[in-house]
């Protein structure tokens, strides 16, 4: 394989990490994702609404962290596809579609969000990490 296909799967990888992190409430997992200055913001949901805003740093991750576990419980899934990601030496950008389903059955596992990432990335010596992850809810 080459660097470029290595380089390519590893972002896969930490995206799908993300997601799992995010999902399972393993914060220190999901703060790793993240460069030290790494900055997550969510466009789209009403003001005040403590999953939207902007939180830069792992501290402010953390906290983003807490506060969107305690609000879904673990009962959200978070899936990506379409995943198109462009690398340039230890710098990538990631653009993907997502959708936020409610876990359970029946009514319970209804579609919650789609909406879209656009990412950008560095190489770390732990591997790529997120230094901006955006992502836009797609209006009601």
């Amino acid at each position: 394989m080459s660097q470029y296909t290595d380089d390519c799967e590893a972002i896969r990888q930490l995206a799908a990490r993300y997601n799992w992190c995010l999902d399972a409430g393993e914060i220190e997992g999901w703060v790793a994702c993240f460069t030290e200055d790494g900055v997550f913001s969510c466009v789209g949901l009403p003001e005040g609404d403590p999953r939207g805003g902007a939180h830069q740093g792992h501290d402010a991750l953390r906290a983003y962290h807490e506060g969107h576990f305690a609000i879904n419980k673990g009962r959200v899934r978070h899936w990506n596809w379409n995943l198109l990601i462009e690398v340039d030496g230890d710098e990538a950008t990631l653009r993907c579609y997502f959708n936020a389903f409610g876990a359970g059955r029946a009514e319970s596992a209804e579609l919650r969000f789609t909406g879209f990432y656009r990412d950008t990335l560095r190489r770390t010596t732990d591997g790529w990490r997120f230094s901006s992850r955006e992502v836009t809810l797609d209006p009601a």
